[in-house]
């Protein structure tokens, strides 16, 4: 392989593997809203 190819692969792996890892942070960082209240309607039985 040409060292441009082996510089262009490892760019594209870093930017996949890293936005994996930032879309998982950032996953872990959210919280969830607590519901207010009961939910009303026909199909709440």
């Amino acid at each position: 392989m040409e060292p441009t190819a082996l510089i262009l692969m490892v760019f594209t792996i870093l930017v996949v593997w890293g936005g994996l890892v930032a879309s998982v942070v950032a996953l872990q960082s959210l919280t969830t809203p607590e519901p207010e209240d009961e939910p009303v309607g026909p199909m709440t039985d």
